[in-house]
């Protein structure tokens, strides 16, 4: 059972921490996004790598998008299950994250950047 409780505590300090930090990261993630207003596409596509999809924005330009992978996260910790003659077999939790989140850049033909979004 203790087992159990270190878990649910692992979670609980992972969970507080995201939300303590949801705060800074908004601010610093609009900054940085806005540091690339004006500047050539090119530009972020050497910093970031090849954007995963590019689409037309209906007006001549592009829309340049780029989705993060899954991230798998090492096991938080071990736990016990007793079978019925109580003896214990150790597992290990490990956690996948699926990110929905995507970052955008329009650009126009001659490849300045000329909007963003994040969701």
């Amino acid at each position: 059972m203790k087992a159990k409780e270190t878990f649910k505590q692992n979670i609980s300090v992972v969970f507080v921490a995201l939300i303590f930090t949801a705060g800074c990261a908004y601010t610093n993630r609009t900054a940085a996004m806005n540091s690339w207003m004006g500047a050539h596409i090119s530009t972020v596509i050497q910093s970031w790598g090849p954007p995963t999809q590019i689409t037309s924005d209906g007006a001549g330009g592009r829309i340049y998008i780029w989705r993060p992978t899954p991230m798998v996260l090492p096991p938080l910790s071990p736990y016990a299950t007793a079978n019925e003659q109580n003896q214990y077999a150790w597992r290990q939790i490990t956690v996948q994250i699926h990110n929905s989140s995507y970052k955008m850049f329009y650009a126009r033909a001659n490849g300045i950047i000329y909007y963003w979004r994040v969701s």
